[in-house]
């Protein structure tokens, strides 16, 4: 009997260990606040997800379709645009810590990432906007570029749920990713540029709202990112 009460001094450590929260259950802390963004949004208008799907598949009619299911405005809105911010970060966080050639002092810093990409674009929309004094015109880019951000925060969140369970398939989910950005983007784009053409539009204007508000952001996260590489 004394043999099993008896505990050897090796099994028991000479101090208490510091807990180590792992990167997947912070993870799992932003992907559960993601998770109760979307629910919340489901909750204060039914029928947003559906109506999220139609408007971004829409070539006609984007604004007014959006201002009678789904206000811009309105908290259900702002939630996906919340869950954007926090679904993409988190796509950002899982890249950045799954791949060791990229040395930043802070990973968490790469939250910020797809919240100032959408600024950027808007601020640069509303500042064209100013200058020209044409505001009709960018009704449309700018409504394609909000519902765009939000079903992409909805895609985003399944891949960083996937990303973050399914271990060694890092590459194909980055992979993913970016031809979902792509996609996505290039459809947005097309549409934009068929929406103002019709409305009279020069071409030189639509190649200077391309280079600046879509390849020059992205070719400055490229440049920010590669300067950190081993």
């Amino acid at each position: 009997m004394e043999i099993y009460l008896t505990i050897s001094d090796d099994v028991i450590p000479n101090e208490l260990m510091l807990r180590f929260h792992s990167l997947e259950w912070m993870m799992g802390y932003v992907l559960f606040l993601a998770f109760i963004t979307l629910a919340i949004a489901r909750f204060a208008r039914a029928g947003i997800y559906q109506s999220l799907v139609v408007a971004n598949g829409k070539f006609q009619g984007v604004v007014s379709f959006v201002r009678e299911t789904m206000p811009l405005g309105k908290p259900s809105s702002l939630l996906l645009l919340l869950n954007y911010a926090l679904s993409a970060g988190a796509i950002c966080y899982l890249y950045v810590q799954g791949n060791h050639k990229i040395q930043l002092s802070n990973n968490v810093l790469v939250f910020i990432l797809p919240i100032s990409l959408l600024i950027w674009n808007l601020a640069c929309f509303q500042l064209t906007r100013w200058l020209t004094g044409t505001s009709g015109v960018f009704d449309e880019p700018i409504t394609l570029k909000i519902i765009g951000s939000q079903f992409l925060g909805l895609i985003y969140f399944f891949c960083a749920v996937l990303w973050l369970f399914i271990s060694g398939q890092e590459t194909m989910f980055a992979q993913l990713v970016l031809i979902l950005f792509f996609a996505e983007s290039a459809f947005r784009v097309v549409k934009s540029i068929n929406l103002v053409l019709k409305r009279g539009v020069s071409w030189y204007y639509i190649i200077l709202y391309f280079c600046t508000l879509e390849i020059l952001p992205l070719l400055m996260v490229y440049f920010a990112l590669t300067r950190n590489f081993n």
